[in-house]
């Protein structure tokens, strides 16, 4: 639980009595949300335990395990028709809530695309591992360190006519009048697609956080003088507790028509946002 905190903030390996104080005070927060609202609020204890019962389970394994908890998670895919079974394919996917939105998506496609991997921050690699991610490492702007190495592995891995899952804007959105905003998409899903001749399936999870989540990203903003990245970074903590939570229930993940090699990342977007109305807030 210490490398999930440290990895999460990018805390240096010798900031252990930082860890300390964190954990104690998440586990008074905890404490004093269990007692008004029956729900902790880091899930610091549920954590753990979770952590204990995979028992030290990594890729397709962890996978399956997290969605047999709690009497089993239901992941239901609409128009998986259009990803290929076979041959070099980019998934740009929106990012709704974090963690949970690569196990909603794999828990459709893995059994449909076996050799699926997903480009995620290297923090996820312990868990995931090797045969899953393809790793990315970020600084505290949410900018890529290893740009060229990860590219280099993503071509590899697509034109070993392998199928790749990039979520687009690399962030989580925040909310505003309850609906959904993601930052703007990146290029990596185009550059990527238009590299290897590859097809772009627009993808979207129908799936947002718990109002906790986005009230700890607000009051983090406003702690900081308007720094979202800051508030985001606060947020993030809540991301293993807002998995848990998720156990046991029902979702859909969406994929559309394949769009052609190089598109845009703003048409993607939209076209991915638009695969599950009602959700993302319309752009402007």
């Amino acid at each position: 639980m210490d490398e999930l905190l440290r990895t999460r903030l990018r805390l240096s390996q010798g900031a252990n009595l930082r860890i300390k104080a964190l954990r104690v005070l998440m586990s008074v927060v905890d404490i004093g949300n269990r007692a008004f609202t029956g729900q902790a609020f880091f899930a610091l204890r549920e954590t753990e335990q979770t952590l204990i019962a995979l028992d030290g389970r990594v890729g397709t394994d962890l996978v399956w395990a997290l969605l047999e908890m709690k009497g089993g998670t239901t992941i239901r895919a609409h128009g998986l028709h259009h990803v290929p079974r076979t041959g070099r394919v980019v998934i740009g996917a929106t990012h709704p809530v974090g963690t949970f939105d690569f196990i909603a998506h794999a828990g459709a496609l893995l059994k449909h695309r076996p050799d699926l991997k997903v480009v995620a921050n290297r923090e996820a690699e312990r868990f995931l591992g090797p045969d899953l991610l393809i790793p990315v490492d970020l600084d505290r702007n949410n900018n890529a360190l290893s740009a060229r190495t990860t590219r280099a592995a993503m071509k590899a891995h697509v034109e070993n006519e392998g199928a790749l899952l990039i979520f687009g804007s690399g962030r989580v959105p925040d909310m505003r009048d309850g609906l959904l905003v993601e930052p703007a998409w990146r290029m990596g899903v185009t550059r990527m697609s238009q590299d290897t001749g590859a097809p772009i399936i627009p993808a979207s999870a129908d799936l947002r956080n718990s109002r906790h989540y986005y009230r700890t990203r607000r009051l983090g903003r406003v702690l900081s003088g308007g720094n979202d990245a800051f508030g985001r970074e606060v947020a993030s903590l809540r991301y293993v507790s807002e998995l848990l939570s998720k156990l046991g229930g029902a979702y859909s993940v969406h994929y559309g028509a394949p769009l052609a090699p190089g598109t845009a990342p703003e048409t993607i977007k939209a076209t991915a946002e638009g695969l599950v109305p009602g959700l993302y807030c319309p752009v402007r």
